[in-house]
């Protein structure tokens, strides 16, 4: 028998699938780039199961600020 534990991370958390399924978004955020001197928003889109892992790919560079998601996957009736 497994044990599935799903840590509760961000918004990853609302997800209310259960078992070893890993819901997958496309996150939008916004961020100005750190060594630009003038501030220019630009919109990312990125594939990631959890906002901290999006925002992560991008801090290094980037100032995020905002952030949006989209279900992947989802099929509406």
């Amino acid at each position: 028998m497994q044990e599935n534990t799903t840590p509760a991370q961000g918004r990853h958390s609302l997800n209310l699938k259960t078992g070893n399924e890993q819901q997958s978004f496309i996150w939008i955020i916004a961020a100005v780039r750190r060594d630009c001197p003038t501030i220019k928003a630009n919109i990312h889109h990125i594939a990631a199961s959890t906002e901290r892992e999006a925002r992560l790919s991008l801090v290094k560079e980037h100032v995020c600020f905002f952030a949006g998601r989209i279900n992947q996957g989802v099929a509406h009736a």
